[in-house]
C-alpha cells in the first residue's frame, strides 16, 4: 500500500509553512500594485520547488506552472496586497512600513486582512504538491494576485493575457483565512460589498474576479 495517502501527505505539512516566511511578509506589507518584494518571495519559493515561473503578470502578479502528466489544469490563487492601516498589535514582527499610495500620500501599511497568511499557505500548498507528484496527475498553476483590495489585480492579470499566455484552468480554487470559505471553487464571481472584517470597515471590498 502506498504511503502517499492524503493523511500521510498532510501530516508532513508543518515544515512547508515556515513561520519565518509569514512573519517576514507580515513585517513588510505592500500596497496594491506595489507588491514587488512579496512577489519576489513567491517566485523564489516556486522556482525552488521546481515550477516554471512567470513574473510581472498584471504588473506584480506571479504564476507558477507545474506539469505532471495528463490531467486537468488546476489553478490555486492567493492575494498579496496589504492595507493603508497603522498596525497597533504590539507584535515583535509588527509592520512599521509606510508607503506612497496612488494619490501620492504617505500612509502606514499593514496586513490587516490576512493576505500574508494567504501567500504563506499557497507557498506551502505549491511545495506540497511538488514534493508528492506521484500522488496526482495534471497541471498545477499557483497564482499570486496583486491588488485584491482595490479590485484591480485580477482584471490586470486577465488583461495581461493570463489565460492566453499560460494554461487555462479547468477550475480555480481560492485561499481564504475563513474556514467556511477555504478552498472555494470559483467559475465567475465578482463581489462588491461592505467587508465584514473589522479592519476593513467602510471599504468596498472586491473579493474576486476571474473568468474561466
Amino acid at each position: 500500500m502506498s504511503d502517499k495517502t492524503p493523511q500521510n501527505i498532510l501530516a508532513n505539512m508543518g515544515p512547508l509553512l515556515p513561520e519565518s516566511v509569514y512573519k517576514d511578509i507580515h513585517s513588510h506589507p505592500e500596497l496594491s500594485m506595489q507588491e514587488n518584494r512579496t512577489a519576489g518571495i513567491a517566485a523564489e519559493r516556486l522556482r525552488a520547488a521546481g515550477y516554471e515561473v512567470t513574473t510581472g503578470v498584471g504588473k506584480t502578479g506571479v504564476v507558477g506552472v507545474l506539469r505532471n502528466g495528463d490531467g486537468p489544469t488546476i489553478m490555486l490563487r492567493a492575494d498579496m496586497d496589504a492595507l493603508p492601516v497603522q498596525e497597533a498589535t504590539g507584535l515583535a514582527y509588527a509592520s512599521k512600513i509606510t508607503a506612497t499610495d496612488s494619490t501620492g500620500k504617505t500612509v502606514p501599511v499593514m496586513h490587516a486582512c490576512g493576505h500574508d497568511m494567504h501567500v504563506t499557505w499557497l507557498i506551502g500548498a505549491a511545495t506540497l504538491f511538488a514534493q508528492n507528484r506521484n500522488a496526482w496527475r495534471g497541471t498545477l498553476m499557483p497564482v499570486f494576485q496583486p491588488a485584491e483590495e482595490t479590485g484591480e489585480g485580477a482584471q490586470a492579470m486577465i488583461d495581461d493575457g493570463l489565460f492566453k499566455r499560460l494554461p487555462k484552468p479547468a477550475t480555480i480554487w481560492r485561499v481564504s483565512k475563513e474556514p467556511e470559505r477555504c478552498l472555494m471553487p470559483i467559475k465567475w464571481i465578482f463581489v462588491r460589498a461592505p467587508s465584514k472584517h473589522k479592519n476593513c470597515i467602510d471599504r468596498i471590498h472586491s473579493f474576486f474576479l476571474w473568468e474561466v
